[in-house]
């Protein structure tokens, strides 16, 4: 039997101090990249929210990285405190609301990393994507309260796997030695044709 990639918390944390800024944030970027669909979905059910500035945010970070000017990118793009305005309230809730929760929070996590460059909100990103995968499997198959076997199996969910091993093949990537600023690219298109729940994105 295949053995599941399980999230590990610590031994992220661990590989992710390794690593360059820029590194970390390619990774974060990842992580928030594969949730941009699901909040669109979100905003598109309740009409309400700007997944075009989510996406914008994103791709914005995406070039910075490719363009080697971090800095630069993060005074151009909003406040984490004016992205948090937009996680969804009791009243707007739809199917699509956890992962679209996740995705905000995961996307403050990174604009905070472009100006704190701390390791747990780089854990903090990969967590919320793998919560996301979480959630949607429970209730692709109606799972509510789970007991360690129903927990073991929903871990070996594919849409849950994948996105354990996107993030595994992303550090990895990251912490070969030859890596450079060329992985960028790769990494983007990875996380662009996993997003959580399946769902089509698109670029800016």
């Amino acid at each position: 039997m295949v053995v599941p990639v399980r999230f590990d918390s610590e031994q992220l944390r661990e590989d992710l101090a390794g690593l360059a800024q820029w590194q970390r944030v390619a990774f974060a970027a990842g992580c928030v990249e594969v949730l941009v669909p699901a909040y669109s979905k979100f905003s598109e059910l309740e009409e309400i929210g700007d997944p075009a500035l989510v996406r914008s945010c994103v791709d914005v970070i995406w070039s910075g990285l490719e363009g080697l000017d971090l800095s630069g990118t993060a005074a151009g793009l909003p406040s984490p405190e004016s992205i948090k305005e937009m996680l969804p309230g009791e009243e707007d809730w739809n199917e699509w609301a956890p992962q679209a929760e996740d995705a905000i929070a995961a996307l403050v996590y990174l604009l905070e990393i472009l100006r704190d460059d701390n390791v747990d909100l780089a854990v903090y990103v990969a967590e919320r994507a793998y919560a996301a995968a979480d959630d949607y499997e429970a209730r692709e198959q109606g799972l509510e309260v789970l007991g360690s076997e129903e927990s073991e199996a929903l871990l070996r969910a594919s849409s849950i796997q994948t996105e354990l091993l996107r993030q595994a093949d992303a550090l990895n990537a990251l912490r070969d030695p030859a890596a450079d600023f060329s992985v960028i690219a790769s990494l983007r298109v990875a996380a662009m044709q996993a997003p959580v729940g399946g769902l089509a994105g698109s670029a800016g």
